[in-house]
């Protein structure tokens, strides 16, 4: 049976990256969400697979700070065909990641101030 916050994590994901990495540049052999595509990235990726719970509860950990301090977030799944191999084998073992300006901050889970220090350079407010 399909998780609904499964369904809920594709739908609000930007650049369409629920099935692979944003700006559809497919597999590729560059680092980072970002090389070699035109679009911009979000600062914020967060790795995952489908059906996993823990995955759900760190996308919505990093869903909500990044709501608080401005910043959008990309899904990437690292089991679609399309995902950077080199993503799936360096992080494959500890999805889910999250990973801000292409540095892992969390991995398994998240603490909430964690990510905002990560993204604002600074202090929690």
């Amino acid at each position: 049976m399909a998780d609904e916050r499964s369904d809920e994590r594709a739908t609000v994901s930007v650049g369409g990256a629920a099935g692979g990495r944003p700006g559809g540049s497919g597999a590729s052999s560059d680092s980072g969400p970002d090389a070699g595509s035109d679009v911009e990235t979000p600062r914020i990726v967060v790795l995952v697979r489908a059906d996993c719970r823990t995955c759900d509860r760190m996308e919505g950990v990093v869903r909500e700070i990044g709501a608080r301090v401005g910043e959008e977030h990309v899904v990437v799944d690292v089991d679609a065909a399309d995902t950077d191999s080199e993503w799936r084998a360096e992080y494959g073992d500890r999805i889910p990641v999250t990973l801000v300006d292409g540095v892992e901050i969390g991995s398994w889970r998240i603490e909430p101030d964690d990510l905002v220090r990560a993204l604002t350079g600074g202090d929690v407010p």
